[in-house]
């Protein structure tokens, strides 16, 4: 699962990067804008799901109460 979480997390940076040089390159603005967005989407749902994987790893090293 950690490792479904970086690669989502790597794809969104480099998303919003390839969506930075373009929109320097290009006049338009509108492709610059969806790449930047999507990249954003899909760093933030690794994020969770890397967060996700290290609560349920920390829960399941718990002690008993």
């Amino acid at each position: 699962m950690k490792l479904v979480a970086k690669a989502c997390e790597a794809l969104g940076i480099a998303c919003v990067m390839i969506g930075l040089v373009q929109g320097m390159a290009s006049p338009s603005m509108w492709m610059e804008l969806f790449l930047t967005i999507i990249g954003i989407v899909v760093f933030l749902f690794g994020w969770g799901l890397e967060r996700r994987a290290s609560r349920a790893k920390a829960r399941d090293e718990a002690p008993p109460t």
